[in-house]
């Protein structure tokens, strides 16, 4: 009796041993083999708005270096109200835990978010039209049957299968 709940125990380890090493080569697969997504990937997203101007609508170097500038004006300006916006929906969240969440101040939370996020939307919206006048008339044509390409996610993002 001990000598079959010894070998139960071992054919239990071997499977659990295996099962293991399976998840890990899983595990291993999936982030080393990660997609980039045509250069929608969060990682490249920058860098595709740049090779877009660059190789599709053939900016000159001059061009590009204006990009540039304009690129890292609106990420320190993104950077600043995004972390306006933690400290804030923290205030918010604090706010409503002091009010007892009535109805008033959840009507009032969510107008300051949403407020806050017309503000986003319009500085990212306002950087596509900076960029839009670094073009030739010739190429704002190109710019405004393209750029949106760039912006939406591809289909088989993980987010959009998320529920």
């Amino acid at each position: 009796m001990i000598r079959e709940q010894t070998s139960s125990n071992k054919v239990l380890i071997i499977i659990i041993a295996i099962l293991l090493v399976a998840n890990i080569a899983t595990l291993s697969l999936f982030l080393l083999n990660k997609k980039k997504g045509d250069g929608r990937d969060m990682n490249d997203r920058q860098n595709a708005m740049r090779s877009y101007l660059e190789h599709d609508l053939k900016f000159s170097d001059t061009q590009l270096n204006a990009f540039d500038s304009i690129r890292e004006k609106h990420k320190t300006e993104m950077k600043i109200t995004f972390d306006s916006m933690r400290t804030n929906k923290l205030l918010r969240l604090k706010t409503l835990a002091r009010e007892n969440f009535t109805d008033s101040s959840l009507n009032i939370a969510a107008d300051v978010a949403a407020l806050q996020q017309k503000k986003i939307e319009m500085q990212m919206l306002g950087h596509l039209k900076e960029i839009r006048t670094l073009c030739s008339p010739l190429q704002i044509a190109g710019f405004d049957t393209g750029f949106y390409k760039l912006m939406t996610r591809p289909q088989g993002d993980v987010k959009k299968k998320e529920k």
